[in-house]
């Protein structure tokens, strides 16, 4: 089976005075159709690199990134945009709702660009949102909605284009963690419903939630595997102080 997104030794180098930082260092992955993957790392690990390049924001210096078979890096800005909105839904941190809109506005902006008639745009904008348990709100003011019920929104909106990858950057980042929670969820349920899922994160506790973990360290992958597996999730290494001794226990020789 080819992959839906694939990366050949995908390098992504910025230029900063006189050093040359390395997004991504040749890195190498697929992920298939139908899976719930977690891109994982701190910050400075490359994963803002490849959620860029997996979005069609950016192209790769060296090596090559395929989408569905096509080729990213020989796109122009045209083909690129175009991809984007065929190809991909995308659920950020921070909402990006127009608050002047309503819900279903708000759902139909992208379809509005991919040239969708105005009829089906209000179909498929309606659907997306009654998909999310938003139905009753089509009408509905984003300053109306919980940050929940507007993270919510914002997955409806990436759902409407029919999408062949949800990539979702932090998707919890702003929430609490019971509204995170119930995101995670919905985004699980996608996944069972057949969607491709990528998702970016810095939080272990997030990554376990999908099926699949990569790990990058320093622009590069360290694992790729079972997101189950004891080995999936790196902990934080403690440093433990050498004891101090009390005053009385570092007596001179030949004291009293």
């Amino acid at each position: 089976m080819s992959a839906l997104i694939e990366f050949d030794n995908v390098c992504k180098y910025y230029q900063m005075g006189d050093t040359t930082v390395k997004a991504a260092d040749h890195i190498s992955m697929k992920i298939n159709k139908g899976e719930f993957v977690a891109i994982v790392g701190q910050s400075g690990s490359g994963k803002s690199t490849c959620m860029n390049i997996i979005g069609c924001l950016d192209v790769p210096t060296a090596g090559t990134y395929r989408l569905n078979g096509r080729d990213v890096g020989k796109m122009n800005k045209n083909e690129l945009a175009e991809i984007r909105n065929e190809m991909l839904g995308f659920i950020f941190q921070q909402y990006n709702l127009l608050p002047k809109l309503s819900l279903l506005e708000n759902v139909e902006v992208p379809l509005v660009y991919a040239g969708i008639p105005l009829a089906e745009r209000k179909r498929r904008a309606t659907a997306s949102l009654e998909r999310v348990g938003l139905g009753d709100k089509l009408k509905n003011k984003p300053n109306q909605l919980s940050g929940g019920q507007q993270q919510r929104v914002s997955i409806a909106r990436a759902l409407a284009g029919n999408p062949a990858v949800i990539l979702a950057d932090e998707p919890t980042g702003a929430l609490d963690s019971h509204t995170g929670r119930e995101v995670l969820g919905m985004l699980q349920e996608l996944h069972r419903q057949g969607n491709t899922v990528v998702l970016i994160t810095h939080d272990n506790s997030i990554a376990v939630q999908a099926q699949r973990i990569i790990r990058l360290e320093d622009g590069r992958v360290v694992y790729d595997g079972d997101a189950h597996a004891p080995e999936a999730v790196v902990q934080p290494n403690l440093v433990i102080p050498d004891p101090v001794k009390p005053q009385n226990e570092t007596k001179q020789e030949g004291s009293v």
